[in-house]
């Protein structure tokens, strides 16, 4: 499962690059990671993903193979998983995970998988309690006695986590779960009968996928499903439900404040990105440095501080949650922030918004994918990227583009002023184009 709205770490993290595909880590994203745990384990992958996404879930694949599902509008997990059951065999055993989540010990990971799994073949249905470090108040509990879960709890309040740890039996609901298709189908076709039918009764589901190996459900197709997650359709309503329990250094790297954990600090505690950001008598601070600027606080205890090349964020360590309630301002300004960065992966490769004016936009267009039948591009799949969207619109008649190889001497249009609408533009090998977009006021 790889969709999401990108909110809870922005500014790094935009509806256009969830925070699955940022390099946070040692320098690989949480898909890729995702992608690597489950290459040996699994025989082949679906991915479920937002369709704007589909360009960087397919990159960052790799050489894996893969069918993708793209929502065109998120509904919740129960919907995304019983898709992915439709397309397989009833007896296969599927492992359901997300890919925005940090796994620390793999080795383990895969024991509790096998074990999940053989629990599957008896036709339970397997989530995965992660034994608690701590009264965690962020994550929802599963209550067990041995294997069988008794009961999830919703996220706690800091009393009753506590609680929780001295009574033990509880666990840490990490979102993975695993089962035979045709059981999950069956309990979904039981529990929650207008879910399944709308899931069956997709025809976008049927046949065969696009040459990508895309499923494609419509927007129709999409809200007729019920938006509501597995454990509230499913889990929590079922009599098969097993727990495996597990320590395998799982986190969900939900907040800046989960994410200060997972880097190396230096002698004043301060937790710093990358060698563009410098700390002088300042203590417990997190510096995550994405931009182009050096970032250098003083004096300072306990901050976080994000850089970017559009945004920079400020706030206390401790409380870095509170960023829902900037998405929600910026979320009524209907700011293009939070859509995404200035460089916007692509199919094709990638388009980056260098600077704009009122009159006046250049771009970088980068074309590294070129598919065997050829690739096009047109004035479309530049007022695809949300930034250009948000500060033109629309296309108008007297809008204008020129076009400058930067890598190489091979032609790539004119360098003449021709219409915007009118405008296409294809190449057989990759190459970097600066583009200059023009309007008059």
């Amino acid at each position: 499962m790889s969709g999401g709205s990108g909110t809870r770490l922005w500014p790094l993290s935009r509806l256009r690059m969830p925070k699955q595909y940022l390099p946070l880590v040692g320098g690989r994203s949480l898909f890729e990671c995702t992608v690597d745990r489950h290459t040996h384990l699994c025989s082949s992958h679906i991915v479920v993903t937002n369709a704007t996404q589909f360009a960087l879930a397919k990159r960052q694949m790799g050489m894996a193979d893969a069918t993708f599902i793209l929502e065109s509008v998120g509904r919740n997990t129960a919907p995304a998983i019983g898709m992915a059951c439709r397309l397989l065999p009833k007896e296969s055993v599927v492992l359901v995970t997300p890919s925005d989540h940090l796994i620390r010990d793999v080795q383990a990971y895969h024991q509790a998988s096998l074990k999940a799994a053989e629990f599957a073949k008896q036709g339970y249905l397997v989530t995965f309690g992660v034994e608690p470090e701590y009264p965690e108040t962020g994550f929802g509990y599963i209550q067990a006695e041995g294997s069988v879960v008794v009961a999830f709890k919703e996220k706690p309040d800091t009393s009753t986590a506590a609680s929780y740890i001295e009574q033990g039996g509880y666990y840490w609901n990490a979102g993975i779960f695993c089962f035979q298709a045709g059981v999950y189908l069956q309990e979904l076709e039981r529990l929650a009968p207008n879910l399944y039918h709308a899931i069956m009764e997709s025809s976008s589901l049927g046949g065969s996928p696009d040459p990508n190996q895309c499923y494609s459900p419509g927007l129709e197709e999409m809200m007729a499903m019920t938006d509501i997650s597995i454990d509230y359709a499913v889990l929590e309503h079922s009599d098969k439900v097993r727990v495996v329990p597990c320590r395998m250094g799982w986190s969900d790297l939900g907040s800046f404040d989960a994410l200060d954990t997972e880097f190396p600090k230096d002698d004043h505690g301060n937790t710093i990105s990358n060698s563009e950001c410098l700390a002088l008598e300042s203590h417990n601070n997190l510096l995550l440095n994405f931009g182009s600027q050096r970032v250098v606080i003083q004096g300072l205890d306990n901050v976080l501080v994000v850089n970017t090349e559009d945004s920079i964020y400020l706030g206390r360590k401790g409380q870095s949650q509170g960023l829902r309630d900037v998405v929600k301002v910026l979320q009524k300004e209907n700011s293009p922030l939070l859509q995404s960065h200035r460089e916007l992966m692509t199919t094709y490769g990638s388009l980056r918004l260098i600077d704009h004016q009122e009159s006046t936009m250049i771009l970088e267009l980068t074309v590294d994918e070129i598919p065997q039948e050829g690739w096009a591009l047109n004035a479309h799949d530049l007022m695809n990227h949300p930034l250009i969207a948000h500060a033109w619109q629309k296309i108008r008649p007297e809008d204008t583009i020129r076009c400058f190889p930067l890598d190489s001497e091979e032609p790539v249009g004119t360098s003449k002023a021709v219409s915007l609408n009118q405008w296409s533009f294809t190449h057989s090998k990759a190459c970097k184009i600066l583009t200059i977009l023009q309007r008059s006021l």
